[in-house]
């Protein structure tokens, strides 16, 4: 490609590149203004009343495993005003809003862990759904959400053209159902699972912040000044929370690995192993992988292969396909099937 060509492409994607910056025209209010709205908002009366009733509809929706009813409680649910509010007040050092943001979401978070936790122990519920399990194993995933969020929040504030946008942005990072999973966990003394749920919120929190500032910045509200303290406090808490974001990631990534493994173990030997497959645990041991595999198969046909051979086929193969060493077991569950019938009355002789 010739060079002019090249330099005439840079120039066009700096030039759309720059048209997202804010114009006159464009800004939804100054920097005066904003700051107005958000003392406005932060000092709203309705904010308990609708941070209970998202809390509720959120809690009896993870019990219910709804995931139509969470959405529902995120569009309702006002937490992301004062984390809104706190990343602004953090580049325009405004330390009454700042002090109003904090205590606004500080008591949001423990009335919405209260609320989650007394429902909870009210209702009785002692095994979690794949909607409440979902929420206690955060990955990098889950932070790419919130940065993203909170760089469509902060548009959202200041632009015209995108203000419409805050409900999508409240139903795409989740803020009030972890900390319901956080008190459904305390309910149910599930400690790992409320620690994970709190690290979701924890990285939402934090990844909402970090965006968010970053676009007011961008789009001239503040200064970078008064914001690199904040920004580089909450930088080296991102990282800190990054490392236990990734080994989840990893997890994830290599149990995905594994379970397309067997399924391509399936496709190409024609066996009859997923069709059998009741469960599949994958767990990082340093530079390998241990997968249980647990196997449903009728007692008469225990015997039918042998194990060992089995199992260091299978070991092969998946060791290949996920490019790591495995250590694996495999988990063979006896069922027998008894089939017993009672005949209708008046059919005997049918």
């Amino acid at each position: 490609m010739p060079l002019s060509k090249i330099i005439a492409f840079i120039k066009q994607e700096w030039h759309r590149f720059n048209y997202l910056r804010i114009t006159n025209e464009e800004k939804l209010s100054s920097e005066e203004e904003l700051t107005n709205g958000f003392f406005q908002e932060i000092l709203g009366s309705n904010f308990s009343i609708l941070l209970a009733l998202a809390t509720a509809i959120a809690t009896f929706g993870l019990l219910s495993n709804s995931a139509a009813t969470i959405i529902g409680a995120m569009i309702i649910a006002p937490l992301m005003i004062p984390i809104m509010s706190l990343a602004y007040s953090l580049i325009v050092f405004n330390f009454r809003l700042i002090s109003y943001s904090l205590v606004r979401l500080t008591f949001g978070i423990f009335l919405t862990i209260l609320i989650a936790f007394l429902a909870t122990e009210i209702i009785g519920f002692k095994i979690p759904g794949s909607e409440i399990l979902a929420r206690a194993e955060p990955t990098l995933l889950d932070l790419g959400i919130a940065i993203a969020a909170g760089v469509a929040g902060a548009f959202a504030k200041i632009r015209r053209s995108v203000s419409d946008a805050i409900p999508g942005v409240a139903i795409s990072v989740a803020l009030v159902p972890p900390l319901c999973v956080v008190g459904i966990g305390l309910a149910t003394s599930d400690f790992d699972m409320a620690t994970g749920a709190f690290v979701l919120f924890l990285t939402n929190l934090v990844g909402i912040i970090i965006s968010a500032d970053v676009i007011f910045l961008w789009q001239s509200y503040g200064s970078w000044q008064k914001a690199i303290r904040p920004l580089l406090f909450l930088t080296i808490s991102m990282i800190a929370i990054s490392f236990p974001l990734h080994l989840s990631f990893q997890k994830m990534i290599a149990e995905n690995r594994v379970r397309h493994a067997l399924s391509e173990y399936e496709r190409i030997y024609g066996t009859n192993v997923k069709g059998f497959i009741s469960s599949v645990e994958v767990k990082l041991e340093n530079d390998k992988l241990l997968v249980v595999v647990g196997i449903i198969r009728e007692p008469k046909r225990l015997n039918e292969v042998d194990p060992q051979k089995r199992l260091k086929f299978i070991q092969q193969f998946l060791a290949e396909k996920v490019g790591k060493p495995v250590h694996l077991k495999i988990r063979l569950l006896p069922v027998e099937i008894i089939d017993y019938e009672v005949v209708a009355p008046g059919t005997e002789n049918n």
